[in-house]
């Protein structure tokens, strides 16, 4: 092997190796973020969205309606009218309805069946090394691993272990760090983080594939891997809030 080669080689070596060093107070500091991620939301049904509501008076069903939210936030359900759904739970519309139909349909004790059965009103986006990104509707109590089953997984080149989590919180872009190797290798899903509307999960390069692919390009090994460092050496510098 050359010198040339052999230096090369090294760099290489080099800045894979930097891409896995995280120093213990980024990493604490990291995770102190998302302690407010622990409580799953409830989901709020919103526009587009498509409700399906069963009606039973005694064991006998009565209606059965399936119906897009529309633009205004309403739907509209026969011999009652329009019904406002927008930002509200299936427990919470089936509780109003069930009162409402006592009057309305003359039903005596009517038992009401809600749910969201397609959802367009929110999404959740997955970028980076993983097989399928995209952007995908959010169905209400997802967590990290939900997205990685809708992606099919990380690729080759990802560092799953340096993923990342984007969210804005009045109007704040907050970053958290997950852990997915963790998941898989060690059963530790202390990162499988409940995932709310409009996050983002962004899965960055790992560092050989990083620097090969700059010196793929034409770039050469010492470029490489200064382009490499000059990105302080973590997925956390690749986005700026």
């Amino acid at each position: 092997m050359t010198g040339t080669n052999l230096r090369a080689v090294i760099l290489f070596l080099l800045a894979a190796a930097l891409a896995s060093c995280r120093t213990m107070a980024e990493q604490n500091a990291v995770f102190a973020k998302a302690i407010a991620m622990r409580t799953a939301p409830e989901y709020a049904i919103g526009e587009s969205d498509t409700i399906t509501i069963r009606v039973l008076d005694d064991t006998t069903e009565k209606y059965a309606v399936s119906t897009v939210v529309r633009p205004d936030g309403k739907i509209s359900f026969p011999e009652h009218g329009d019904v406002d759904v927008l930002n509200k739970t299936a427990a919470q519309l089936r509780s109003e309805l069930e009162k409402q139909f006592v009057t309305t349909l003359g039903l005596k004790e009517p038992r009401v069946f809600v749910a969201v059965t397609a959802f367009a009103s929110k999404t959740v986006t997955v970028l980076g090394e993983v097989r399928l990104p995209g952007r995908y509707p959010y169905t209400g109590q997802m967590r990290v691993t939900d997205l990685l089953g809708l992606t099919r997984g990380v690729v080759e080149t990802g560092s799953p272990n340096r993923a990342l989590l984007f969210r804005e919180v009045e109007g704040e872009m907050k970053v958290y760090h997950v852990r997915l190797k963790d998941f898989l290798v060690k059963a530790d899903f202390a990162t499988n983080y409940y995932v709310r509307p409009g996050d983002l999960l962004y899965v960055p390069q790992n560092g050989f594939s990083l620097v090969a692919e700059k010196i793929r390009v034409g770039v050469s090994p010492l470029g490489a891997l200064l382009s490499f460092l000059s990105l302080g050496g973590s997925a956390t510098t690749y986005f700026v809030p």
